[in-house]
């Protein structure tokens, strides 16, 4: 959660919290370009499509607040909290966050922190679970080395089934095997042990999620699709990475390092360790 301007500041008990619908996305938009955040209108959208969002509104009917809540199994990611400016302050960030704890019901719940919203996540019960490595850059050309990985390819279309099945109660991951318009997998014995992703997000596009069975895997498999990146704006969100002189390398420069937490036992989500987020706000 983080902050952004707002002109008036008025009494909270004029406020309207309510379901957020398509016709507020535009300005929902606007709240997250004000706090330079990279999401298009086509990320809101697809946030709005997978979850459950909520808006809150001043005694004006002015979008001061947002926050969603994404089911995905028996984990749910909360994400794109964004309560104004001029309304900092007011316990109006803990509204919210209890709102969208409600809507995650039974489920664990996993979240990136900002550095302004992780004391009130911890006072609400989350914990710190991992550290979440955000880089971007221009893909810079990929030096062969040599190495193979055994059933490593491109991404086919008859692998569609087998890429959902790996995490089969998560509707995020099936939206983005779906919207993938590159991806790298690892096969084994006619079962994939590895997959990355590259979709279009934020200033260009994504890497994500990547899923393998060792840090060797996924980063064998990102190093796959930087190769055939050259020249494009990409990010990736690593969860854990034990190094990143590979991406520096690539052109992909750390520029920030962020907390996840968790409410809620540890889950594990499937056959692969995810060392990549599909999105920092979706888990």
């Amino acid at each position: 959660m983080t902050s952004s301007s707002s002109l008036h500041p008025a009494d909270t008990s004029e406020l309207c919290w309510r379901p957020l619908h398509d016709t507020d996305l535009a300005r929902a938009h606007a709240l997250s370009r004000q706090l330079g955040w990279p999401h298009r209108p086509e990320d809101w959208t697809m946030a709005l499509e997978l979850g459950h969002g909520t808006a809150l509104e001043d005694a004006e009917g002015a979008l001061i607040g947002t926050g969603f809540c994404l089911p995905q199994g028996r984990t749910a990611t909360l994400g794109l909290v964004i309560i104004s400016g001029d309304w900092q302050g007011k316990g109006l960030g803990r509204l919210m966050m209890n709102r969208l704890m409600a809507l995650a019901g039974y489920r664990t719940q996993l979240l990136v922190a900002t550095v302004a919203g992780a004391p009130l996540y911890q006072k609400l019960g989350f914990t710190p679970c991992n550290t979440v490595c955000q880089y971007q850059g221009t893909v810079a050309p990929i030096v062969p080395t040599g190495a193979t990985v055994d059933g490593l390819r491109p991404l086919a279309a008859h692998d569609l089934d087998a890429a959902l099945a790996l995490s089969s109660d998560n509707p995020v991951h099936a939206a983005a095997v779906r919207q993938a318009t590159d991806g790298a997998v690892i096969e084994r014995d006619g079962q994939l042990v590895g997959l990355a992703l590259r979709r279009p997000f934020g200033r260009g596009e994504q890497i994500g999620p990547v899923m393998a069975e060792t840090p060797e895997q996924a980063r064998t498999l990102v190093t796959s699709l930087l190769a055939r990146a050259e020249g494009a704006f990409m990010r990736l969100d690593l969860v854990d990475p034990k190094d990143d002189d590979w991406l520096s390398a690539a052109g992909l420069a750390c520029v920030d390092r962020v907390v996840r937490m968790r409410r809620g036992p540890k889950v594990e989500e499937g056959p692969l360790v995810r060392f990549g987020l599909i999105t920092q706000a979706m888990g």
